[in-house]
């Protein structure tokens, strides 16, 4: 495996704060974006036996295409990527942001995911990844919280590269029924959803804005024992999900 070049290193530190590009955190983005048909600048590996025993186990199909494109990292390089960039996988690579539209987004058959406000990049990424998994036409964010982040990136696994997600500036404008995730709601285990749903989701302290309400279509909401005010936002967004798909 050739050593990674200076200019590799100055890509990848470029990848956290250039938006033309996606620093892929970790084997699992690395290998989501390569299946997804990502435009991969680069791949660094500082464990070459570990990346082959993880391309083999876990990407067998696209694990040639891997290994082949990785450049090796020492560790003492690692934390020239920046703070807190540390990976147990010892796997980075470097990917061309594509670009999605809200209207394409819109434009899907399939059930859309709209997160109100959301905080933490963590729970965005989680919500991304069980979308994407759930085959929706596209996540939707309100509040200019950013999809491509690393945080974002690693809880998502890179499958922002598997379904479209994109920043909602404005409400206003939505033709598709709006289906409200809210403590307030019909139970959801006998609601009848639309067809062709907006499925939004609150933040778990606040839950959904006044505004977001009042446009809805309908509401449901998650059975809880009593006492328990919420779930964490991406489980309550696979719980969603997976109910109506189950039907």
């Amino acid at each position: 495996m050739q050593p990674i070049t200076p200019a590799g290193l100055d890509l990848l530190r470029s990848s956290l704060t250039d938006n033309n590009l996606v620093f892929l955190d970790g084997f699992h983005a690395v290998k989501h974006a390569a299946r997804f048909g990502a435009d991969i600048g680069l791949v660094a590996c500082a464990n070459e036996a570990k990346l082959q025993e993880l391309a083999d186990a876990l990407a067998p199909d696209i694990a040639g295409e891997l290994t082949s494109m990785a450049k090796a990292i020492d560790k003492k390089d690692v934390k020239k990527i920046g703070e807190m960039r540390s990976h147990w996988t010892g796997v980075w690579g470097v990917a061309a942001r594509p670009t999605y539209t809200v209207e394409d987004i819109l434009a899907s058959p399939a059930p859309i995911i709209l997160l109100e406000n959301p905080q933490n990049g963590g729970n965005i990424g989680a919500c991304i990844r069980v979308a994407a998994a759930a085959n929706v036409g596209g996540v939707l964010l309100t509040g200019g919280a950013d999809p491509w982040e690393p945080a974002v990136i690693r809880g998502a696994a890179g499958l922002q590269f598997a379904v479209p997600v994109a920043n909602l500036e404005t409400l206003e404008g939505l033709t598709r029924p709006i289906v409200a995730i809210d403590p307030e709601g019909d139970d959801i285990a006998t609601a009848t959803m639309p067809n062709q749903p907006i499925l939004a989701f609150g933040t778990e302290r606040e839950g959904l804005s006044d505004q977001l309400k009042s446009m809805a279509n309908m509401r449901v909401s998650l059975p809880m024992k009593e006492g328990v005010s919420s779930v964490n936002l991406a489980v309550a967004v696979g719980i969603v999900l997976y109910s109506q798909a189950l039907r």
